[in-house]
């Protein structure tokens, strides 16, 4: 190497070191998932002058579990994935270092964003942790292969990312926190304060594109019966059961709350009252035939579903004014009380 190569590879180091900590400078003050990966995926492409970077998080981490609770799922789009833990694994080699390839690419495609970027001809993968345990990885890619080489220095990139590990145990604070202020502690579904927020932002945003926005206004069938008959902690149970039950089986772009007591609101944007309809008939079929575990009774329930732009719905409130009252009907028609 001539003294001229080592006096570019330091200049090219100094550069990254640089724009790293320019990097690291601004997501410092960051306090919510959404704006910290927002913010530092776009510097890191703006900065550094790559065409891809990502996040992808471990499923089944603590991390992955808030920001499926607390982000903006259509901010993030294309910019986080969730991985298998095996998987993640696999692909890293357990490794807690940086991993750069330009070759053998196929099983980092698992790492992938949707929509998968199909030009990629060299990647890097920082893993990130959460209080000392991995939780996923930062990560870039390029179309050349030479950008992410294997013989090249990681140990920017390494330092990058365990100041991202820091921001992001800071971050994870102050969520956890606005969590116990928005979700409801039983069911870890949003509350009442925090749906009436969504819904708000939901309805404006139907009414500005057009779109269609459906909510419907759930009420369990024999809540109070359960509780009379087999105690306060089995109605607990029910409720806990049925919120894990009806979130699993929503998009991540719908919203679900505890509204009160046995009550519950599930805001689904980008859909009809026929779609939802429909939604409900199944889920209501579905949970008929799963038993409580430890109560050995189904979950049944009524409903009501209002469109935002029916006639008559002038504001968001009027739309949950409209479910609730379908919703009466409902139980009417059952001589349910």
């Amino acid at each position: 190497m001539t003294d001229n190569d080592i006096y570019e590879l330091i200049r090219r180091n100094q550069d990254i070191q640089r724009k790293f900590f320019e990097i690291e400078t601004e997501i410092l003050t960051v306090l919510d998932f959404t704006s910290l990966f927002v913010r530092l995926l776009n510097l890191m492409r703006n900065r550094c002058n790559v065409p891809y970077a990502w996040i992808s998080l471990i499923a089944d981490s603590d991390a992955a579990a808030l920001v499926r609770t607390l982000a903006n799922a259509e901010d993030l789009d294309g910019q986080l994935n969730t991985i298998d833990r095996d998987t993640f694994l696999d692909i890293t080699r357990g490794r807690m270092t940086p991993v750069l390839r330009n070759q053998g690419l196929a099983p980092f495609t698992a790492l992938y964003p949707e929509p998968r970027p199909a030009d990629v001809r060299s990647i890097a993968v920082a893993p990130i942790t959460l209080d000392g345990a991995l939780i996923g990885s930062l990560n870039q890619a390029d179309t050349s292969p030479t950008r992410f080489a294997p013989d090249m220095n990681t140990d920017l990139l390494a330092q990058l990312a365990v100041k991202v590990s820091l921001c992001l145990s800071n971050v994870t604070a102050h969520e956890r926190l606005r969590m116990l202020a928005t979700c409801d502690p039983l069911t870890s579904l949003l509350n009442r304060r925090a749906m009436d927020q969504r819904l708000r932002t939901e309805y404006a945003r139907a009414k500005r594109y057009d779109s269609p926005l459906s909510i419907v206004f759930i009420d369990l069938d024999d809540f109070k019966t359960v509780n009379d008959t087999l105690g306060h902690d089995a109605g607990d149970r029910l409720l806990a059961f049925f919120a894990k039950q009806i979130a699993a089986m929503v998009r991540t772009t719908d919203t679900c709350a505890r509204y009160a007591g046995d009550e519950f609101v599930i805001i689904l944007p980008e859909t009809t009252a026929t779609q939802t309809h429909r939604f409900m008939t199944r889920a209501a079929a579905q949970l008929a035939d799963t038993p409580v575990p430890g109560i050995e009774t189904a979950v049944r329930f009524s409903f009501g579903v209002a469109e935002a732009h029916e006639s008559g719905v002038t504001d968001h409130a009027s739309l949950l004014r409209l479910a609730d009252q379908r919703l009466y009907n409902d139980k009417r028609s059952k001589n349910i009380r």
